[in-house]
């Protein structure tokens, strides 16, 4: 993996365990999609989620995977 899609995954891991923190999960789902959508600009977005359907989001966090999948959506 290239330095630029790892410091993504680090990015969206750690807007995830800010997230986590919610015993909701769907809610903190829902946060950490909204912070990546309307934060990131259209590269990273773009970049992260190629990452999740190209290669399974390896070493992203459940949470991070399940937020970045509904932005796909």
């Amino acid at each position: 993996m290239s330095s630029n899609i790892n410091t993504l995954i680090r990015m969206a891991n750690d807007i995830s365990n800010f997230f986590n923190a919610d015993p909701d999960k769907e809610i903190a789902a829902e946060g950490v999609r909204n912070h990546i959508a309307k934060s990131w600009d259209v590269r990273m977005r773009k970049a992260i989620i190629d990452h999740l359907t190209q290669h399974n989001g390896e070493g992203l966090s459940p949470l991070a995977k399940t937020a970045i999948g509904r932005i796909t959506a």
